[in-house]
C-alpha cells in the first residue's frame, strides 16, 4: 500500500508538461549562463597554452614536477623559439617591418603600443594594426598557437621558480592569517612537498564557477517540479478526502518522501547531463592532482584531489538542492493557490540562488567568498548542511502540526 501510494505521489509530481517544461527552460539556462565555460574554456590563447603545457606535464610527469623535470621542461623553451622564429621569418607581413625572430616581433609589439599610447606619429595605426595580425597568425590553429605555449611554458617556469627561490617564504604570497599560514606551510612544504603538484589556477575556477551556476538551476528546477503538489491537492479539495480516512492521514509523510526522493533523481539527472558536458573540456586529466600547486594563485584547507574535490562540491549540491526541495515543499503546504505558492518561493529562491555561488566558488580554498566573511574554514559545508537541515526541520514541523491538527483546520 505505501509503495503504490508513493508511485502515485511520483506520477503527479512528474507530469508530461512539466518535464517538457524544464527540459526547454534547462536549455534556456544552459545557454546563457553555462555554455560559456564550455565554448570558451579556456579563455584565450595564452589561457590555453598554459592548460595545454599543464596536461602534457601530467601526462609526462605524474601530478607534481620536479627539479629536474622543470629543468627539461626549461630546456624545451629554446626550441619553442625556434619554432615561432620559423613562423615570424615565413610570414609576409613581418617581413615589410624586417621582422625574423619571435623576439623581434616581441619588441616591435611593445614598441607600437607604447608609441601609439604617446601619440607620436599618426602612421604607427598602421603599424599597430599590422603587429595584431601577426599576433593573430602565431596564436591560431596553423601555428600550433604557438605564442600561447612559450607563455605557458614561461608562465608555469616563473610560477616554480617562486617556489623554489622562496621556499616556506612563499607562503606570505598565498596566506592572509597565521592559521592560513600554518596551514599553507604545513600542506605546501611538509613531507608531500604539494607546492610541486602540478594544477592550474584556471581549473578549479572554472569547475567551481561551472558548478556554482548549474547549482542555481538544480535549485530552480526542484523548485517548478515539486512546489504543485500540495497546491494541487489543496485547490481540488483532495486534502479533505484524504483526511476522512486513516490512511489518507499520514499522505503528507508520503509526499515528503516522493518530494525528497524526486529531487535527488532530479539533481542526478542535472548533474550527469551537464556535468558530462562539462567533463568534454578535458580538465580530467587532473583528476588525480591536488589542490595545492605551485601554478596556483591561493591556498586551501584540504589536501584533497581534483577528482576528489570535485565528488564534495557535488555532495554540497545534493544538501542544497534537496534543502530547498524541502522548503519549497513546506511553503506549497501553506499556499491556497498558485500566486500565493510564487510570491512565498521567490524570496527563497532569491537567497538560494545568492547563496549556491558563494557556497561553491572556489570552495574550500583560501579565496571562498563565506569563508572571508565568516574566517571559519569549512563553511560552505556547513551552509549547505544549514539549507538542507532548514527544510527537514520545517517539514518535520509541518508533519507534527498536521497530526494534531482537525479535519476543520485543513
Amino acid at each position: 500500500m505505501v509503495i503504490t501510494m508513493l508511485r502515485e505521489e511520483l506520477k503527479k509530481i512528474w507530469r508530461p508538461g512539466m518535464i517538457l517544461l524544464l527540459v526547454f527552460l534547462g536549455c534556456v539556462f544552459y545557454s546563457m549562463f553555462l555554455e560559456f565555460y564550455i565554448r570558451y574554456f579556456p579563455n584565450g590563447p595564452h589561457a590555453v597554452g598554459v592548460f595545454q603545457v599543464g596536461a602534457e606535464l601530467v601526462e609526462r610527469y605524474g601530478t607534481s614536477l620536479s627539479k629536474e623535470e622543470a629543468a627539461e621542461l626549461e630546456q624545451e623553451l629554446p626550441k619553442l623559439y625556434e619554432r615561432a622564429d620559423m613562423y615570424v621569418k615565413g610570414f609576409e607581413l613581418a617581413k615589410k617591418y624586417g621582422l625574423s625572430t619571435y623576439e623581434e616581433y616581441l619588441n616591435f609589439c611593445n614598441d607600437t603600443v607604447e608609441a601609439l599610447a604617446d601619440g607620436e606619429a599618426a602612421d604607427l595605426n598602421e603599424a599597430y594594426a599590422d603587429s595584431q595580425i601577426i599576433d593573430n597568425y602565431l596564436i591560431s590553429e596553423e601555428t600550433g598557437n604557438i605564442s600561447g605555449r612559450i607563455y605557458g611554458t614561461e608562465c608555469l617556469l616563473r610560477f616554480y621558480h617562486t617556489f623554489l627561490e622562496l621556499g616556506p617564504e612563499a607562503v606570505d604570497r598565498i596566506s592572509n592569517s597565521e592559521r592560513e599560514h600554518e596551514n599553507a606551510e604545513k600542506m605546501l612544504f611538509g613531507e608531500d612537498k604539494l607546492w610541486q603538484n602540478i594544477l592550474p589556477d584556471q581549473v578549479p575556477e572554472v569547475a567551481s564557477t561551472y558548478l556554482g551556476y548549474l547549482l542555481v538551476w538544480m535549485c530552480l528546477s526542484v523548485c517548478l517540479l515539486l512546489s504543485p503538489l500540495q497546491v494541487h491537492d489543496r485547490m481540488s479539495r483532495m486534502r479533505a478526502l484524504q483526511y476522512s480516512s486513516k490512511r489518507g492521514r499520514s499522505i503528507f509523510l508520503t509526499q515528503f518522501y516522493a518530494v525528497m526522493l524526486s529531487a535527488f533523481l532530479l539533481t542526478t539527472g542535472n548533474l550527469v547531463l551537464f556535468g558530462g558536458i562539462f567533463a568534454t573540456n578535458g580538465t580530467d586529466v587532473f583528476a588525480s592532482c591536488r589542490m595545492f600547486s605551485f601554478a596556483s594563485s591561493g591556498g586551501c584547507w584540504p589536501n584533497w584531489t581534483y577528482k576528489g574535490w570535485w565528488v564534495a562540491l557535488i555532495l554540497l549540491c545534493y544538501l542544497v538542492a534537496m534543502g530547498t526541495a524541502a522548503i519549497s515543499f513546506f511553503l506549497s503546504g501553506y499556499s491556497s493557490h498558485y500566486i500565493a505558492m510564487l510570491l512565498k518561493l521567490i524570496p527563497v529562491f532569491t537567497v538560494v540562488a545568492i547563496l549556491s555561488p558563494m557556497i561553491l566558488y572556489r570552495a574550500f580554498y583560501y579565496g571562498n567568498m563565506l569563508y572571508h566573511m565568516t574566517g571559519v574554514p569549512y563553511v560552505e559545508a556547513g551552509a549547505a548542511g544549514v539549507i538542507f537541515a532548514a527544510g527537514v526541520a520545517l517539514c518535520v514541523g509541518a508533519y507534527r502540526h498536521r497530526l494534531t491538527a482537525s479535519l476543520a483546520d485543513i
